[in-house]
């Protein structure tokens, strides 16, 4: 198709002075397919299906101490089972701050949570890294965050990004290979994920 010659040179004129504005892009190393797991996971079945159940189970397995929790005469025992409804929020403000073990030694927890729209990618891959697992609420359902795999970019700038491809999860409601479930970023809906919790105990 030929162009009128005023157009035509309006045209270059534009694609010119765009190209003088564009800064050089700034390259990039880039790590596919990293992998990140928890490796002291204890086994830990829920007593049955109901959610008050699972979500003892499922913290129990976060803390990796019976004795904080969620046994009989564990510190968050109460706590804990004193949650009506499968809430990450709730628990997090539920059992937050000092806490006293049987022999009387205090720990103290810090909870960190992240509804599903501002779920921070760089905190669930540090988090992991430093061998510490989440929760996280898919499909209504409760899940242990005990690994990932994610693409890594290094930039020349000195600047590492992720971005996650699959989150490997633990379902606490059984046992054996129904255990260990997946989600897909590529096939699996982020929007039926409520949110993301972080926990730390400091002793």
């Amino acid at each position: 198709m030929r162009l009128p010659v005023p157009l035509l040179a309006v045209l270059l004129t534009l694609a010119v002075s765009a190209n003088a504005q564009d800064e050089p892009a700034q390259g990039y190393v880039l790590h596919p397919h990293q992998e990140v797991k928890v490796a002291a996971l204890p086994t830990i079945v829920a007593d049955s299906k109901a959610d008050a159940d699972v979500l003892a189970a499922s913290v129990a397995a976060v803390f990796a101490d019976p004795e904080l929790c969620c046994g009989r005469k564990s510190a968050l025992e109460d706590q804990v089972g004193s949650i009506s409804q499968l809430s990450l929020k709730e628990l997090g403000a539920k059992i937050r701050g000092k806490h006293y073990l049987d022999d009387g030694t205090s720990v103290v927890i810090t909870d960190d949570y992240w509804p599903a729209a501002s779920v921070n990618v760089e905190q669930i891959v540090g988090t992991l890294q430093a061998q510490r697992p989440l929760l996280m609420t898919w499909n209504d359902h409760l899940y242990v965050v005990y690994g990932a795999i994610f693409n890594q970019y290094i930039y020349d700038d000195g600047a590492i990004t992720h971005v996650i491809e699959k989150l490997l999860l633990l379902d606490t409601r059984f046992d054996g290979d129904r255990r260990y479930v997946t989600f897909d970023r590529q096939t699996d809906d982020w929007g039926k994920v409520t949110g993301v919790l972080s926990l730390t105990v400091t002793r």
